[in-house]
């Protein structure tokens, strides 16, 4: 019920005195009093009634209407008989603070306003809360009947009777229509809703809301504009997540089902035998493959957001089909790539999707290994290697997310990756262990200073620059570090390995 409500209510008869007042508010309650600063006992939403009794100067219509403000009234009845009139300096408070004004007849009580209003409210009540549970039967019972994201995310739009799709959280169209809703434009909303400090949002013009817990990664619900009933899209949003719970079993299952066909590429298996099982895999074995690898570590729900990533940026190009497999190894993508789609073109879109979306790992891992394109069965066993040298090396960079293509298996950090991390740790404690205890008792900066001398070649007065400090300083630092360290900057062979050190990964 709305305060307008009770002007079109002729057995009340009340009389609006603020035309300019918010008539659209909600009323919750009925409220009676002759306090002077009533806002304590208000809980907002209230329709506050008052024969005046606090009455005694024009300025006690301010503290009055003040406190009506702050305890959130939704509007005020006000009487005439003690004073003979509603004073006009109360009725000029109340507008000033945007509450609407109603003079109350003399021959109607206020028991009976009370009553009558009180009643209209929970009638209303007791119909949305009929409605309520009439919309949750029905989804329920899509569910059961084995609706899935689609059947359900359909019936929301067609009750608010506007556009509705489900996201995953990387922004890969779970259901709705596509064609409304670009792929960057999803992937946009997506990563800005992983930055929100709160869920629901409204962001690029949707509404969009967590599907189930947002910690658990379920995904979103996005609605065009203000929804009309809110209620029915958190309604909406828990059962999505009881599908999606059926949805990620059923995904996993498949990922456990498709290992085998990695080992067979592992194993170098007759070309017929692995031709056979890409196609009933839906992968083509007689044009391009490519193969990307993840490696995850520390958040629960790694495993589930790197082949979200990897998806969202394949699902947005046609005619690329992508087998999801998971093992020991890692995770394994298999993928026929559409016309324009090669090894060096999804690295680009993926590297891009990593860039938007590393609040998402929230404290994990996730390294990706990308192999060359495979231009057919020949070259496939060669392509996953690749992928998988390429996480490991991935896998020693500080980012949450990282990306490493066969391309760059030429670098030195490949040894590095081929090395048993803790052996690499134990390197790397040996080389650097001197600054990092110099640093840590001195509050000095020598790592960093040695990573940035040799980044920039060893170039005195650009590494000087690029640290913000003056060349002195820095002949002074690298004294030190040759000190600390026993090795000598001026050689070639002491160099590289103060390099390797420097790049060594320990978090």
């Amino acid at each position: 019920m709305r305060v307008r409500d009770l002007l079109s209510m002729p057995e009340l008869g009340l009389t609006l005195l603020t035309p300019d007042g918010d008539l659209t508010r909600d009323l919750r309650w009925v409220y009676a009093t002759d306090l002077l600063e009533p806002a304590t006992f208000l809980t907002g939403g209230e329709l506050v009634l008052t024969s005046e009794g606090w009455y005694r100067t024009p300025a006690d219509c301010d503290t009055f209407a003040a406190s009506l403000a702050d305890g959130g009234a939704a509007a005020l009845v006000a009487g005439d008989i003690l004073l003979g009139e509603v004073p006009p300096a109360l009725v000029e408070a109340c507008e000033r603070r945007g509450i609407p004004v109603l003079a109350a007849p003399p021959e109607i009580s206020y028991g009976a306003l009370s009553r009558t209003v009180i009643e209209r409210i929970n009638r209303e009540r007791g119909l949305e809360l009929a409605e309520v549970l009439g919309r949750h039967r029905r989804l329920v019972g899509a569910l059961v009947e084995g609706a899935d994201l689609g059947g359900l995310v359909a019936m929301l739009a067609a009750e608010l009777r506007t556009d509705c799709w489900a996201l995953s959280s990387a922004g890969r169209l779970l259901a709705g229509p596509a064609e409304l809703f670009t792929g960057p434009a999803r992937a946009r909303l997506a990563a800005t809703a992983q930055r929100a400090e709160r869920l629901p949002a409204t962001i690029d013009g949707h509404w969009v809301l967590p599907i189930g817990r947002r910690s658990a990664g379920g995904g979103l619900l996005v609605v065009r504009g203000e929804p009309s009933d809110p209620e029915a899209a958190e309604q909406t949003a828990e059962l999505l997540a009881l599908g999606g719970a059926r949805r990620d079993e059923r995904r996993r299952t498949e990922q456990r089902f498709h290992a085998d066909l990695v080992e067979l590429i592992e194993q170098a298996a007759p070309s017929a035998t692995l031709a056979t099982r890409l196609r009933t895999a839906g992968l083509d074995p007689n044009g391009p493959l490519l193969v990307l690898t993840a490696l995850t570590r520390g958040a629960l729900r790694s495993w589930d957001l790197a082949a979200d990533l990897a998806e969202s940026v394949l699902d947005e190009n046609p005619d690329t089909h992508t087998v999801v497999a998971g093992g020991k190894h890692g995770l394994t993508l298999l993928v026929s790539p559409g016309p324009g789609l090669d090894d060096a073109r999804l690295a680009a879109l993926l590297e891009e999707r990593l860039s938007r979306f590393g609040a998402a790992a929230e404290g994990g891992r996730i390294a990706f290994g990308l192999g060359a394109t495979a231009p057919d069965l020949t070259g496939l066993a060669r392509a996953l290697e690749e992928s998988r040298h390429a996480a490991r090396l991935a896998a020693l960079r500080p980012a949450p997310l990282a990306l490493v293509t066969a391309r760059a298996l030429d670098s030195h950090l490949m040894l590095l990756a081929g090395v048993p991390a803790d052996i690499r740790a134990s390197y790397r404690r040996r080389l650097l262990g001197p600054l990092q205890e110099y640093d840590a008792e001195h509050g000095a900066d020598m790592v960093h200073t040695l990573t940035a001398f040799l980044e920039h070649n060893g170039a005195w007065r650009t590494t000087a620059a690029a640290l913000h400090i003056h060349v002195s300083t820095l002949h002074y630092r690298i004294g030190r570090i040759q000190h600390l360290t026993g090795r000598d900057l001026s050689t070639a062979r002491d160099r590289v390995d103060l390099y390797l050190a420097c790049a060594i990964d320990t978090g």
